[in-house]
């Protein structure tokens, strides 16, 4: 089962992420937003970001932002995770590297995670979540 998949949008790049649980459909956020950031290299993880957000409306878009800003800010890269998600929170820790240039390729520029179009559905047992983002 494919964790994403890249659908049309008019300027910015959208997404279809899938997941068996919420945690599993996070995760999978994750990698979606970061495949268009950076091409990683090897690393082994080297960094851990305790993660506590609460938020009623748009609990997915507030990580991957927070995530976001963790890359421009130090540019952190997650490579793994252990989350918690119930009710409108978020607990847990996102484990990773940070970039190193002789070690990683960027690959574009991502400007925010917005709430355009954001929604979060469960379909046969199934999450499935729309995320644009903007470039």
């Amino acid at each position: 089962m494919e964790h994403y998949k890249t659908i049309d949008h008019e300027a910015d790049v959208g997404f279809e992420i899938y997941g068996k649980t919420m945690e599993d459909l996070y995760k999978n956020a994750v990698e979606a937003l970061f495949s268009l950031i950076v091409k990683p290299g090897k690393m082994e993880p080297e960094k851990g970001k305790r993660i506590d957000i609460t938020d009623d409306q748009g609990l997915l878009v507030v990580f991957l932002n927070e995530l976001l800003y963790l890359w421009d800010t130090e540019g952190f890269i997650p490579k793994d995770m252990s989350l918690k998600v119930e009710k409108g929170k978020l607990t847990g820790t996102v484990i990773g590297g940070i970039y190193n240039p002789s070690r990683d390729a960027i690959k574009a520029e991502v400007k925010a995670v917005t709430y355009h179009n954001f929604s979060i559905e469960e379909k046969y047992d199934m999450l499935k979540a729309t995320v644009i983002i903007d470039v």
